[in-house]
This record gives structure tokens, sequence and C-alpha cells, in this order.
């Protein structure tokens, strides 16, 4: 009877390690920076409209309306258009930490800004 214990105890030793996951915590994302973040235009405004990003992030940006549109910030080399129902990625990683205005160049007359924060 105490051989049959002890294989059961072993069996169920290995099970546990063969099925136990990694406890590293490390997300896949290659450490600090290179996450994303979802902006997404509809309606000629952005949401959310105050968008937060670690630096080396990127910006999901995702057109949900019927006209084209845009994700631009002056002087920072920032200008994406996305089509209409169609979705773009915003390359931030440059910027340097800081609150820096962004818009639609299309519908900047319209309120179609925001505020993005780079930490």
């Amino acid at each position: 009877m105490k051989k049959w214990s002890l294989l059961l105890v072993a069996a169920i030793a290995l099970t546990m390690v063969a099925c136990g996951g990694d406890d590293s915590g490390d997300s896949g994302d290659g450490g600090s920076g290179g996450g994303s973040v979802s902006v997404v235009a509809k309606d000629f405004s952005f949401s959310p409209s105050t968008v937060d990003v670690n630096a080396g992030d990127s910006i999901d940006f995702q057109n949900d309306g019927s006209t084209e549109h845009n994700f631009s910030i002056d002087g920072q080399d920032v200008d994406v258009d996305a089509e209409d129902g169609g979705s773009a990625t915003v390359d931030v990683s440059g910027l340097a930490a800081g609150t820096y205005d962004f818009f639609c160049k299309y519908h900047k007359d319209q309120g179609m800004t925001g505020t993005l924060e780079v930490k």
C-alpha cells in the first residue's frame, strides 16, 4: 500500500510541475516601453481625448468614423492618417517626457483635439 501511495504522490507532483505556469511576471513586451495604447477617432472627436503613454510606447489609432481622420502633433514628426474604418500605428517612441497637444489635421477646426502625456 505504501508503494502505491508514494507513486501517487510522485505522479501528482510531476503533473503539477509539468502544468505549472511561468511565474516570472514577464508580459512579453520586452520590458519598459514598447507597449501600446488605443485611441479611437469617431464623430469628429478622439476617445479618449487625454492619453497617457510611457516612453517607447506606440498608439493604436482606430478610425471608427465615416471619413478620413488623422493623428498629428505639431513640430514632432507625428502625422498619421487612417481611412474611414481603418487603423494605423502612431509611433510616439521618439517623444521626450512631457505633455503634447494632438489633433486631426482635417478636423481641428471642429474641435478634434486631445492631450498626450508621455511619462
